[in-house]
């Protein structure tokens, strides 16, 4: 078989966070109040991997987010083992939210390649407090690093927007637009992410099921270790998420980057 070239892909580690923030795109609050707050095994994730790589090429982008991704503790391992697939990918940048010094193992780690770098969300002194700690790290370390500001007038993007799960379902049609237009849905830039067995067609709609308000017919994924189905079939379903015409799971989702005036919301803040 002829091996899949893809933009992006996204690994989930955790659901676990330090933070609770009222607009989080993967509903971290919700998951607490619920009870059910997963963080997946680092074997389930490099066996992922594995089959990742017996279909996929090339990959520009991998990310590794949560969650709180500095929270898991094989984070470390997860880097130097992705490490291993360097010439089948062009970048690996690892999320964090700028509360947390970052472990000296993790640093080692980034520090192995230049494709590696460290993705630092600030949100202002009262709750991204580390910053210059980790800036500091990362210059002591020689990990190149990126800092996204996320308050102020300058706010990046001037702040976050709706990804809450729809009230209602949208029609066909405009699911179909949403999904056509969404930066994480447009053809040749699709966004897979990877939670610990499942490869899916952009985490909202998963991580609207995973709380309850998603159907999971609307869940686009292969399962990655599903030992009924063989590589070539795995690859059959892979290349109709990749070719799929939309995804069912736009319907639930206001998506990103659609609309020119999408109303903008406060960065980080946190649920009382």
């Amino acid at each position: 078989m002829e091996k899949i070239v893809m933009d992006r892909v996204s690994c989930h580690v955790t659901a676990r966070c330090n933070l609770r923030c009222k607009m989080c795109a993967v509903y971290i609050p919700k998951l607490y109040e619920l009870g059910n707050v997963p963080e997946y095994k680092i074997e389930d994730i490099k066996r992922s991997f594995e089959t990742y790589f017996g279909l996929v090429e090339q990959v520009r982008l991998i990310s590794i987010t949560g969650g709180e991704p500095m929270l898991y503790p094989y984070l470390d391992q997860l880097i130097e083992y992705l490490l291993q697939y360097e010439e089948s990918f062009s970048k690996l940048e690892v999320f964090t939210n700028g509360t947390l010094n970052i472990p000296d193992t993790v640093l080692k780690a980034l520090a192995h390649s230049q494709k590696t770098v460290l993705f630092v969300d600030n949100y202002g002194p009262p709750i991204s407090k580390k910053i210059s700690n980790i800036e500091q790290q990362c210059k002591d370390f020689h990990v190149k690093y990126t800092i996204r500001e996320y308050y102020g007038e300058n706010a990046h993007m001037g702040g976050w927007v709706d990804r809450n799960i729809l009230p209602e379902k949208l029609c066909r049609e405009k699911a179909k637009e949403h999904s056509q237009k969404c930066a994480a849905g447009r053809p040749g830039g699709r966004l897979f992410t990877i939670f610990g067995n499942l490869l899916v067609f952009c985490a909202t709609p998963y991580c609207g099921y995973r709380i309850g308000a998603v159907p999971e017919s609307d869940v686009l994924q292969v399962d990655l270790a599903d030992p009924t189905t063989t590589l070539d079939e795995k690859y059959e379903r892979l290349q109709e998420l990749c070719n799929a015409e939309f995804n069912p799971g736009c319907a639930w989702c206001n998506g990103m980057g659609i609309y020119e005036n999408m109303e903008r919301f406060i960065p980080g803040e946190q649920v009382e």
